[in-house]
């Protein structure tokens, strides 16, 4: 049964949950910003340059999430809470996983976009 917060393609997290994505999003912001320091520093050759993706990455899928109130592993395993951390609960209907599906589909693909561009922006400095 979904709960009363669960808008299929739209939210399926609640306030705990979002602030464990805020948090993995200022982690992966602090991450990129010091190693974009340390290429700057040393001089970084391309690849290690290139290399400022992942963290970029991580800290887009955290405030991603966090804005859209929408967990992608969740979204993937037809899941969502809105009580205490950790707990789960299904979504039943075929026509909600899909909505799900799709948005975290295209969380990815903003977070990849966004690590890309950083990771481009890294080499140009």
């Amino acid at each position: 049964m979904e709960g009363n917060n669960y808008i299929p393609g739209v939210c399926n997290i609640g306030r705990e949950e979002i602030k464990q994505r805020k948090l993995v999003g200022i982690i992966g912001l602090i991450l990129t910003v010091v190693y974009i320091f340390l290429l700057i520093f040393f001089n970084a050759s391309i690849s290690l340059r290139l290399l400022v993706i992942i963290p970029s990455i991580v800290s887009s899928i955290g405030f991603l999430q966090a804005r859209a109130h929408f967990c992608i592993y969740y979204g993937w395993a037809s899941l969502f809470n809105f009580e205490t951390l950790g707990k789960k609960n299904k979504v039943e209907k075929d026509e909600y996983k899909t909505l799900d599906k799709n948005k975290s589909l295209r969380i990815i693909i903003y977070s990849l976009l966004i690590g890309l561009i950083i990771g481009i922006a890294a080499i140009i400095i």
